[in-house]
């Protein structure tokens, strides 16, 4: 049972695949073109609850005719570009890249994407243009929507005596408090997950429920058109990938989208005709399911060969590609599985198709995973490139340094920490600091063990050691750095065997607030007081010089020894993708200069050295530079040393890189070893 048509909704999808399309393709003011999904959201709520409400009320409701048209519209355009992403990855891909593509694929084809991706939605995870299936997100959203809201719309009709809107107007609610709270506490997951987001296709429910009376006046619904447009039009060129969201921030563009489709409930008005129905949009919204499924990839992969971010030719030669692969698209695959001569009339036989077709992406996506990105399509020609980037990336060293983090989380209740070094004797150093702290471990490891000392390991990924300071980030993941720190401060008083303290950070990125010039998948950083010092908005760099003097002073003041620990430059693009790339694909790479200078490491790091000089200054406080044997002898970064990759991805160091750099660390742990012995002889005496 279908509905009358509507050229405005086709204009509004129009508008909301066309923003995320600009968005994708980095055209310059579309900064918040992101809430186009949110846009198709409120219209999918709208369309299919007027749908399955017709029939209901006509008792001709079935939920096998329902998952019909889900079938009809979703898959036939789906699989082509699931296809089309394989050979592409296959061709492209190193292995790690390669068998978290298999992964994402059956995770696709069972619409539990978003779940995946929130899985792996973590700092270390892997730079979205090796995922050319992330946006696949937004159709999970929606196919877990519609596993229960027809059932729940039928349950209602029978048992509940058809209150459809008050049942749906308190799952809305629930749905918005969760969003609002869960975007300043579990950001992660309320952007990828149904809870969370289900309130926004709710809104499109409650219009088709009757939640609003009919409009009798063409002015009203003038007012509404506008409106709607000028809050979609709002969060589009004022929102930036900064913004908290969904949450508070969502009801904007969801508001818009909802006020477009009310004034156009039970007739047009002139401006919306105008506005929205013109053939050129209305014909994109016609496309624009397509249009989605197509334009990611097309980003994804382009960016992966080019290495850098695109220009005005760039964005227009993947938006052209875009709608025509669309076009093509809607014509040829979509349209023939719909209309009055479509293919497959027969549920049966359409339901048997869909089924093979999925065991077929799931299984290939399976093997593909199991298999660990079938490493021999690649050894077969390039047999050294797989253990070069597996050696960097699959490091069973890191992968334990990251379980001791998980440990220290949890510092303040009394457990025991890792520790490093010489086996049965007092831990007299501890090791604090974020996730670049945590690269260097083999370093100290190896220094330790050499020098016959012992220390703690205290990190945690984006928590410097600065006391009283919150780091607000675009990924924050609710964790307190000011209480963690406090904790930190606390175990270190009551130990007083630790004499030694050695701060490690990422420095630069804290103080311009954002991962390097060069990095592929951004990062907004926001230091803040978390004492009320500095009530008022004041620069990273003054935060962190305040935080980290706080901290000093502090071990200063219990007698302790501080070495501070520059940052190792930042490559900014992820360096086993580069190594493949210049292997295999040379001639995407042979123009791009991959190392930064020494010229840009200082100018990055200007103002946090010159914090950590001023501060080196101070009595017991050292400063030690590994960053001088990163540099070769033309002053560029080294990536590669004896052939092995000195970093993990673009910033991190490997355990070759950390290994590489452990010498600066000589002086400082043979003064270790002195204090140690000279406190032995102390206490023999």
């Amino acid at each position: 049972m279908e509905l009358n048509y509507r050229a405005d909704i086709d204009g509004l999808r129009a508008i909301a695949v066309l923003a995320v399309l600009f968005f994708h393709t980095e055209v310059p003011g579309f900064t918040g073109g992101f809430v186009g999904v949110d846009v198709f959201f409120v219209i999918s709520g709208y369309l299919i609850t007027s749908i399955i409400l017709k029939e209901i009320k006509a008792e001709k409701f079935s939920i096998a005719r329902f998952y019909e048209r889900r079938i009809r519209r979703i898959f036939p355009a789906l699989f082509p570009v699931i296809a089309f992403v394989l050979a592409a990855g296959a061709y492209l891909f190193d292995a790690n890249a390669f068998k978290d593509l298999g992964q994402s694929i059956a995770a696709t084809t069972l619409f539990s994407s978003n779940i995946l991706f929130w899985r792996e939605s973590g700092y270390f995870a892997a730079p979205s243009l090796q995922k050319p299936l992330l946006h696949t997100w937004s159709l999970a959203v929606e196919e877990q929507f519609y596993i229960i809201f027809p059932l729940a719309l039928a349950f209602i009709h029978r048992y509940l005596k058809g209150q459809y809107l008050l049942w749906v107007m308190a799952a809305f609610i629930i749905s918005l408090v969760a969003s609002i709270y869960g975007v300043a506490h579990h950001p992660g997951a309320t952007f990828y997950l149904v809870p969370t987001r289900a309130w926004e296709l709710m809104v499109g429910s409650m219009l088709a429920l009757g939640a609003l009376p009919d409009l009798s006046k063409d002015w009203q619904r003038n007012v509404l058109t506008l409106s709607g447009l000028a809050f979609i039009l709002f969060s589009i060129f004022f929102y930036t990938e900064a913004t908290p969201f969904p949450g508070a921030s969502a009801l904007i563009p969801v508001m818009g989208s909802g006020f477009i489709i009310y004034s156009g409930m039970g007739g047009g008005t002139r401006i919306a005709q105008r506005l929205l129905t013109a053939r050129p949009l209305a014909f994109i919204g016609l496309i624009s399911y397509s249009l989605y499924l197509w334009h990611w990839p097309l980003v994804v992969f382009a960016k992966y060969l080019m290495f850098r971010p695109f220009n005005g030719l760039d964005s227009a030669a993947i938006i052209l590609a875009s709608l025509l692969l669309a076009t093509f698209s809607w014509k040829f695959i979509e349209q023939p599985f719909r209309g009055k001569q479509m293919l497959l009339p027969e549920r049966k036989r359409l339901f048997a198709v869909a089924g093979v077709v999925m065991v077929v992406a799931v299984g290939l996506g399976g093997v593909v995973h199991l298999r660990n990105g079938m490493p021999g399509r690649i050894d077969r020609f390039y047999p050294e490139i797989t253990d070069v980037i597996d050696r960097a990336k699959n490091d069973p060293i890191w992968d334990l340094h990251g379980k001791w983090e998980e440990k220290t989380k949890e510092i303040g209740e009394s457990i025991t920490l890792p520790v490093v070094g010489k086996d049965g004797i007092m831990p007299t150093f501890a090791l604090v600091g974020d996730s670049h702290a945590r690269a260097l471990i083999p370093a100290l490891e190896r220094q330790a063990m050499q020098s016959g000392t012992a220390g703690y390991i205290i990190t945690v990924s984006s928590t410097p050691f600065f006391q009283g300071v919150s780091i607000i980030s675009s990924n924050d993941n609710g964790f307190n750095e000011s209480a963690h720190n406090e904790d930190v401060l606390t175990f270190i008083q009551n130990r007083q065997e630790i004499q030694t303290i050695i701060l490690i950070a990422r420095w630069g990125s804290y103080i311009q607030g954002h991962w390097t010039t060069k990095s592929e998948d951004s990062m907004s950083i926001i230091l803040a007081d978390a004492r009320g010092q500095y009530s008022k908005k004041r620069s990273n760099a003054l935060i962190m010089n305040v935080g980290l003097t706080r901290t000093i002073n502090a071990l200063l003041a219990m007698n302790r020894k501080v070495i501070l620990v520059s940052d190792v430059p930042e490559i900014g693009y992820d360096v086993p993708r580069v190594y493949m790339m210049q292997t295999i694909f040379p001639f995407f790479t042979k123009r791009t200069e991959f190392r930064p200078s020494i010229a840009e490491y200082n100018e990055r790091q200007k103002e946090a050295n010159a914090i950590l000089e001023e501060l080196d200054n101070l009595p017991n406080v050292t400063l030690v530079r590994p960053e001088k044997l990163m540099f070769d002898e033309n002053g560029r970064g080294r990536i590669m040393a004896n052939g092995k990759l000195l970093y993990r991805d673009d910033d991190h160091l490997s355990t070759d890189g950390a290994l590489y750099v452990a010498p600066v660390f000589d002086e400082v742990f043979r003064e270790m070893a002195n204090d140690q012995s000279e406190g032995r002889k102390i206490s023999a005496n």
